[in-house]
């Protein structure tokens, strides 16, 4: 079981997911004064497959271990519990709007990174499993959404074109959505994705 002093470590790494620091740069961040105390939560973490340190020079890199369950675990447990904190507009009727079935929820945009305006839509983007369902989704959404206030803006893709804007070389829509993003629901199939990007070359 991870102290809650262990999750900001972690946190640090789902803010950046693919960063990676050093142990006096996590020492700093998570505001402890402690040097040896973050040397053994780190070594701790690596004990357990969360963290995986490589050596640069003088120094250590910690990054955060995609491949472990746990990780994704902790990670996912962390994403939902920033979203709890957030008062959105409309939480609940667009939760009421989601698929019953396999689905991720994200905000991007200004709502996201709160730089928003009275003038801002919303921009919720649904990552699901059935392409067929797509169509459907997305007109379900706009329909409604228009409705709302803020309006919403929505975008619907598989996973598989989720996956693949990620592999991509190319700037595009989904990496400014892993860029910025918050995730209502689906955060441990989100990391999955991102962790299968990763073996692809992405890093973000």
């Amino acid at each position: 079981m991870l102290t809650a002093k262990e999750l900001q470590i972690i946190e640090l790494f789902r803010q950046d997911i693919f960063a990676e620091f050093t142990i006096r740069e996590i020492m700093k961040k998570i505001s402890t004064k402690s040097y040896s105390w973050t040397h053994n939560a780190v070594k701790k973490l690596q004990k357990e497959n969360i963290i995986t340190l490589k050596k640069k020079g003088q120094s250590q890199l910690c990054n955060i271990n995609l491949e472990e369950q746990e990780s994704i675990t902790y990670l996912s447990l962390l994403e939902e519990l920033n979203s709890l904190n957030k008062k959105l507009p409309n939480l609940k009727k667009i939760i009421e709007l989601m698929p019953i079935d396999f689905h991720i929820l994200l905000i991007a945009g200004s709502y996201a990174d709160n730089t928003f305006t009275k003038q801002s839509d919303m921009d919720i983007v649904t990552i699901i499993d059935k392409k067929e369902e797509k169509k459907w989704l997305l007109n379900k959404l706009s329909n409604k959404g228009e409705l709302m206030i803020p309006i919403l803006h929505p975008y619907v893709f598989t996973v598989e074109e989720f996956l693949e804007m990620l592999k991509s070389k190319e700037p595009n829509y989904g990496k400014e959505i892993a860029r910025k993003h918050m995730i209502l629901s689906g955060a441990e199939a989100y990391f999955k994705i991102l962790r299968e990007a990763s073996k692809h070359g992405y890093n973000g």
